[in-house]
């Protein structure tokens, strides 16, 4: 009996945060950029990387004249990629990101470059010593 519900109770909690993990089928279309960045920074903060993800690509969808959030976008979702572990995914965002900042750089903060720098570089390391 007991392990029937400890097993129940399992179950319960596994169905409870995946439907937690839902992501937006559509983002409404009168969302603010601000909301758009702080739905999917609340995303983020719950581990939903996909609804994270999702919101990152309305706000570069939306709001593409603007460059620097734009390109924060683009760090954003690389960098969550980097927290999945998937690092040929962030490496192609973060690399995307650097070839933007040669072009563009001086109207972009500079934190999302210097970031992606570090990254890059934490990922070649790594992958460097997981072929020795």
């Amino acid at each position: 009996m007991k392990h029937r519900a400890l097993a129940a109770l399992a179950f319960l909690t596994i169905f409870v945060i995946a439907s937690c993990q839902t992501v937006p089928t559509e983002i409404p279309s009168d969302l603010s950029q601000a909301e758009l960045i702080q739905s999917a920074q609340d995303s983020a903060d719950q581990e939903n990387w996909d609804a994270a993800i999702a919101y990152y690509e309305a706000v570069r969808e939306r709001f593409a004249d603007d460059q620097a959030s734009s390109a924060i976008a683009g760090y954003e979702i690389a960098f969550i990629e980097y927290k999945r572990g998937n690092t040929e995914e962030a490496t192609e965002g973060f690399e995307a990101l650097v070839a933007l900042y040669e072009t563009e750089g001086a109207i972009l903060p500079e934190w999302p470059l210097i970031l992606s720098e570090k990254l890059l570089a934490e990922i070649q390391e790594s992958d460097s010593a997981a072929s020795d």
